[in-house]
């Protein structure tokens, strides 16, 4: 429902979100008491969840962010890519690899060695992302978050958010263009009329089913305890597919109206180009 306003803003809402609910799903008492106050309070920190690196193919499971133990703690290096909100963090939950396995770590925004860079992108303009240098950056033991077996559901969860921002924002372009078709005259009547327009939007609807269908089972069985992983891939695979596609179409179906900012369409082609390959941000 928020991307169904601006997938930007709804990126730049949850992330803080992911972090408290990662507290929740994996921090021990002492990380909860610690950090999870702050989130119950009618001014919520500003917080991300970081696991993409600036990378080609990047592979949420072979990170280059490493974290080497120490006598009292842990040592992280390495970079991390379009974190939302990343100038204004206080807090974030960072994965490094840790003994040749994907790890989560807290990390606060003012600790030694830490440095924050803007990453403007195509889309998702509006969450403000950034790229998060660690150089050296120590921490203490407590500052692990769960096990490294925590990581895997992590990043399942999140692909299940990603698959409903998608969901949203491709209900947003169905729910434009439909009036701007039949309302738009072209030769006399309506572009509606024209069969291959009808076709373009009716294809629109029906893939935006499937996509919700199948984001639907995978969040279902992710509540009820059950296997997921599989019912997640298949949808992160059809909503990043499907949803590409269907902010092109979006475009296109508006003519040369779907290229100017005076219609949204053309932010909502560029967001839900981040489906396909974004990783974190958000955790359901």
């Amino acid at each position: 429902a928020l991307a169904h306003g601006d997938m930007g803003l709804a990126i730049a809402t949850l992330a803080p979100t992911a972090v408290s609910t990662a507290l929740v799903l994996w921090g021990n008492e002492d990380q909860q008491a610690t950090y999870l106050p702050a989130f119950t309070g009618d001014k919520s920190p500003a917080a991300a969840l970081a696991l993409m690196e600036p990378q080609p193919l990047f592979d949420a499971f072979a990170l280059s962010t490493k974290a080497q133990k120490t006598g009292d703690g842990y040592v992280l290096s390495g970079i991390k890519s379009m974190v939302p909100r990343g100038a204004e963090a206080e807090l974030f939950i960072i994965a490094a690899e840790l003994d040749g396995k994907p790890a989560l770590f807290i990390v606060e925004s003012s600790t030694a060695g830490l440095m924050i860079e803007a990453e403007p992108a195509m889309g998702l303009r509006a969450a403000a992302t950034a790229r998060v240098h660690l150089k050296d950056v120590k921490l203490p033991a407590k500052a692990l978050l769960g096990t490294t077996e925590n990581y895997s559901e992590c990043v399942t969860l999140a692909r299940i958010g990603w698959c409903s921002l998608a969901v949203g924002t491709s209900q947003a372009v169905l729910d434009y263009v439909i009036p701007y078709v039949n309302e738009r005259v072209a030769f006399g009547e309506p572009v509606s009329h024209r069969q291959s327009v009808a076709f373009a939007v009716a294809n629109i609807g029906i893939e935006l089913e499937g996509m919700r269908l199948a984001t639907w089972r995978a969040a279902s069985r992710a509540e009820h305890g059950q296997t997921f992983i599989r019912e997640t891939a298949l949808a992160r695979r059809l909503c990043a597919d499907k949803g590409m596609q269907i902010g092109s179409d979006g475009v296109q179906l508006l003519g040369g109206h779907g290229f100017v900012k005076e219609h949204p369409v053309e932010r909502w082609y560029r967001d839900l180009r981040a489906v396909g390959f974004m990783e974190g941000v958000v955790l359901v």
